[in-house]
């Protein structure tokens, strides 16, 4: 065994070991909070228990297992050392804490669920600091907290999701269930097909409709659907982001729902009938504005989540009359069609971004344009409809922005070839030529090349959209070159006042 088997096998073994450990004694009881005095706590704390104050987000703890680690804590204004609870643990890809506590926090509190949300979670990077989160995580509630341990969540964004999957499969049978936004699994279809089944982790999966990984969860769907897997994927206008506090609702009420099937707690079933009536009500909605498409999904999965749990006949019914729609087939076949272009735009991305890897000098702007096909998109996503295939051409212009905005300038910085990063960010902001990320980080490759005016020009773009600090600015070798300019000083002078 290697280095690195060794240390991803002790990973696993902690993990293992800290899923199997009883709950440590608590040793005292939270009083409820009011639901108006619901809201943010400025706290730090290297203690854990349910003598924090509840129903109120704990923003800051140190970890005691790990005081390398932070995290934010919701206690529900519910709870009590007379019964276990279950726990969602929040795996942000920036290790923005607060952002999904914000989303599923009043799930939390009206359901009854610990939530705890890592502040050292990262993506597109090693693991390492993701199982060093879950460790710490996972071993103080379990020390400090009367925690259900049959009843472990994990949601995830982008690549914590595919995270969360890859943790279920090495601590077998630990986690009841994933909320999966905006990706798949680790390793596509070949890797869900070897390590996922009918016994692993329920899924609550959300894409939105902008989100460039939204084939890729088309096919994750069909691939879960083939297993067997239980699984409920809900689409959201907006795009590669956590869900809206409505969804955010909606998953943790599914995995309530999915605990009752695989009986992990006890059936209520007047909360059922409520729950199944509100959201055939949403359903019947959906019906009423004439996208027989979007009713059709959203009854076949009230089909598949109330299957045995309450009466669906209502339902059956609606999906008989429903089935020889001709719009069905219409939308039906227009997704298709956009799987297919999109297919062919994806392999266009990556064939364009090969070359300009390979190239001594990078290919110009007018010729990016035309091999990555940029200004058909860019006619289709104008519609003023909301066709499938407008909104599928909006899908593919974000994957190229985040491609040639984060991905492919990446590489060209690490390995010093600020020309070519240029060159992608250019195309990036071809797309979205406001955007502060974007700016800033052009900036910095422009001003490497020695295209100061252009340079500047990026600079002030980034100050406008309030995304920079002066700090950063100040402190970025990159843009030393800059140093002197008048332009240069203005913007850091804008920074400093806050204007």
């Amino acid at each position: 065994m290697n280095a690195d088997s060794a240390l991803s096998a002790a990973r696993v073994i902690a993990l293992a070991v800290l899923v199997a450990m009883a709950p440590g004694a608590v040793r005292g009881q939270s009083t409820p909070v009011a639901d108006s005095a619901l809201g943010p706590l400025d706290t730090v704390s290297t203690r854990i228990d349910v003598t924090l104050p509840a129903g109120r987000v704990i923003r800051r703890l140190v970890s005691r297992a790990d005081t390398s680690q932070r995290y934010a804590l919701y206690l529900p204004s519910s709870i009590s050392r007379d019964r276990q609870w279950p726990v969602l643990f929040l795996l942000d890809p920036r290790g923005r804490a607060l952002v999904p506590m914000q989303r599923f926090r009043a799930a939390a509190e009206r359901l009854g669920y610990i939530v705890i949300s890592s502040y050292n979670t990262l993506s597109d990077g090693p693991a390492q600091p993701n199982y060093a989160a879950m460790t710490a995580m996972l071993d103080d509630v379990q020390r400090a907290l009367p925690v259900d341990s049959r009843r472990f969540y994990l949601a995830g964004f982008s690549g914590t999701a595919r995270f969360a999957w890859q943790v279920s499969t090495q601590i077998g049978g630990a986690i009841a269930g994933i909320v999966g936004t905006g990706a798949s699994g680790p390793g596509g279809s070949s890797w869900t097909r070897a390590n996922i089944g009918k016994s692993s982790p329920v899924l609550f999966g959300t894409i939105g409709t902008l989100d460039s990984n939204y084939e890729e969860m088309r096919a994750f769907e069909a691939d879960l659907d083939a297993i067997g897997t239980p699984h409920h994927i809900e689409r959201f206008d907006g795009g590669h982001q956590w869900p809206p506090v409505g969804l955010a609702t909606r998953a943790v009420e599914w995995l309530e729902l999915q605990a009752m099937r695989r009986e992990l707690r006890r059936r209520d079933q007047s909360w059922v009938d409520s729950l199944y009536a509100s959201w055939l009500s949403q359903a019947a909605r959906i019906d009423s504005l004439g996208a027989a498409a979007a009713a059709v999904r959203a009854y076949r999965l009230l089909q598949s989540d109330f299957q045995g749990m309450t009466n669906l006949d209502a339902v059956g019914a609606r999906l008989t009359a429903l089935a020889n729609d001709p719009r069905l087939r219409r939308t039906e076949a227009a997704e298709s069609a956009v799987a297919e272009r999109d297919r062919a735009w994806v392999a266009s991305m990556l064939a364009f971004s090969a070359t300009l890897e390979r190239s001594q000098t990078p290919p110009s702007l007018d010729n990016a344009r035309k091999a990555l096909d940029l200004d058909r998109m860019q006619r289709e996503a104008a519609r003023a409809d909301d066709s499938t295939s407008a909104v599928a051409a909006r899908r593919s212009l974000e994957r190229v922005f985040t491609h040639f905005s984060f991905y492919a300038p990446r590489q060209f910085f690490d390995a010093r070839r600020y020309a070519h990063a240029a060159a992608a960010l250019r195309i990036a902001r071809l797309i979205k030529p406001d955007d502060g990320g974007a700016c800033f980080w052009h900036a910095r490759a422009l001003a490497q090349t020695g295209d100061k005016p252009n340079a500047l020009q990026a600079l002030e773009c980034a100050a406008a959209s309030r995304q920079v600090t002066a700090t950063a600015v100040e402190g970025d070798p990159l843009l030393a070159p800059l140093h002197g300019e008048s332009r240069y000083d203005a913007v850091v002078r804008q920074l400093r006042s806050g204007g």
